[in-house]
């Protein structure tokens, strides 16, 4: 009796074991982060990005951004929100990753609606980091695109590139640049609204938590925004 008991119990902490391991592996094909980022230009907004593996080196990948400067809607409300998809592919060594993503804007920011329209704007984007030993590279390009224009609607690119050095494994700097202009609008000429040209700081954690600060002249002619420029950012994976 006592060995059939036993047998039962070894049995069902068995049965629990495997599903928690189970559980377990399901858990570590998803990801998931905030993105904290301030810049002098554009403001403050909220980053979350999230994937799951699909392959060994490849990832769907989800983003949503959560724009807060009151200037990108009324007087706070219809503040511009953007949500998209994409793919990311790991290359074999695990050095480079690109992640290429489809996504839409909703608010009133590019096509200058009353209010709140659902997917006034198309933004295509492709983001690319590399990550050696030594060195470290990131690179966005974004497309903002009208799609629901009543007026004075406007297309934007938005473009940054970050070539580092890894002075540790917590510490890098390196060169920094980031571009924010018109290319199209309904009236008048296109502007750049920032064109940063400077330098970065970039501390990391073990749990992979990171921070980077730049600063630098802002180079733009057109006078939008002030001569000199930061931004602030963080990743933070939960």
């Amino acid at each position: 009796m006592k060995k059939s008991i036993l047998i039962i119990i070894v049995s069902i902490v068995s049965v629990f074991t495997i599903t928690a391991q189970e559980k377990k592996e399901k858990e570590t094909k998803t990801t998931f982060a905030i993105m904290p980022i301030h810049n002098s230009g554009a403001g403050f907004n909220n980053v979350f990005l999230g994937s799951y593996d699909l392959k060994p080196r490849t990832k769907l990948t989800f983003y949503s951004v959560f724009w807060v400067n009151p200037s990108f809607g009324n007087q706070g409300k219809d503040l511009f929100l953007e949500t998209g998809i994409g793919l990311g592919f790991a290359s074999k060594n695990g050095k480079l990753y690109v992640n290429p993503s489809i996504g839409f804007g909703h608010g009133k920011l590019l096509s200058n609606t009353a209010g709140t329209k659902i997917a006034e704007s198309f933004i295509p984007s492709l983001f690319a980091v590399y990550n050696s030993g030594k060195f470290e590279f990131e690179t966005y390009h974004a497309y903002y695109m009208s799609l629901r224009g009543e007026g004075a609607s406007q297309d934007l690119m938005l473009n940054w590139v970050i070539p580092g050095y890894k002075v540790s494994k917590h510490f890098s700097f390196g060169a920094f640049y980031e571009h924010l202009g018109q290319t199209r609008v309904d009236t008048g000429d296109t502007k750049t609204l920032y064109q940063f040209l400077g330098g970065y700081v970039k501390a990391t954690l073990n749990n992979g938590i990171w921070f980077r600060f730049a600063a630098g002249p802002n180079i733009s002619n057109d006078n939008l925004n002030a001569d000199e420029f930061y931004k602030i950012q963080a990743f933070i994976p939960l």
